[in-house]
């Protein structure tokens, strides 16, 4: 559809929620029938805040479905891991002796910090900016969930123009504030800003097969969802409504810890 009227909403099984898509409001919701589930094509912790209006959903019964990363089937985030070390690559950072802190706050954090480790770097794992511990680090990897305010912020950045102004700072995902960066005289790869909730490097990178994973896991999730299926941790999607969605968000955060340099 080109635009948004009331007409044909009501015959709408799924709705499918993409990088392409805008957000899906209330005024929206209201539209589709009872029946109708709206299909993630990520996790709630990738999401910008209010991409999609959960409580709406919850209101007027409709199911949310995401699919599961880590089901089998779609196995992301050790590709997540490789696509971060591949930007790395393009940075031109050599990862064998480099000192590398990760500042994540998403489950990709020990799969990235594995494959780091792999290829020779020295890595500290953090789970927010504010906790990253002193150091003359070569690299610091800002891999956030998206959120209205950069995490890297000017007082952060301050720190870091402190302790490591010499390192590299590669936005792999979340934001990261450019123009306190800019004043700090500290570098940052990609030289363009990406999109917002985009992550520094296209998932298709990778070839089409990751992509085509993780949609049709959307898909699939929902269309379970449709059917009346029961959705768990260990299916290929799991339901989603307003409260899971800001847990969800927060666990993230506490998935990644703060782990020593090794």
């Amino acid at each position: 559809m080109n635009r948004i009227d009331s007409r044909g909403w009501h015959d709408v099984d799924l709705l499918a929620n993409g990088l392409q898509v805008g957000p899906i409001p209330r005024s929206l919701i209201e539209l589709l029938p009872p029946h109708a589930v709206v299909s993630l094509m990520a996790e709630p912790w990738e999401l910008r805040p209010g991409i999609v209006d959960f409580d709406s959903c919850d209101d007027a019964g409709i199911k949310v479905a995401a699919p599961n990363l880590s089901h089998p089937a779609i196995n992301l985030l050790p590709e997540l891991a490789r696509l971060c070390c591949i930007m790395l690559d393009e940075a031109g950072v050599e990862h064998a002796g480099a000192t590398i802190a990760l500042v994540c706050d998403t489950p990709c954090a020990p799969f990235i910090e594995q494959a780091l480790r792999d290829r020779g770097a020295r890595v500290g794992v953090f789970a927010h900016p504010s906790l990253l511990t002193n150091g003359k680090w070569d690299v610091i990897v800002a891999a956030m969930r998206p959120s209205d305010r950069p995490p890297m912020d000017i007082k952060s950045l301050g720190r870091i123009s402190e302790t490591s102004r010499h390192a590299l700072l590669v936005q792999f995902s979340g934001e990261i504030d450019r123009s306190a960066a800019s004043y700090f005289g500290l570098r940052v790869w990609p030289p363009k800003r990406p999109a917002r909730g985009q992550l520094g490097l296209p998932l298709d990178v990778l070839g089409a097969a990751p992509a085509i994973r993780k949609l049709t896991g959307g898909l699939k999730a929902a269309e379970a969802a449709y059917r009346g299926e029961a959705l768990g941790r260990d299916s290929v999607g799991f339901i989603v409504n307003a409260r899971s969605a800001t847990i969800e968000r927060g666990r993230a955060g506490t998935r990644a810890g703060v782990h020593l340099l090794r």
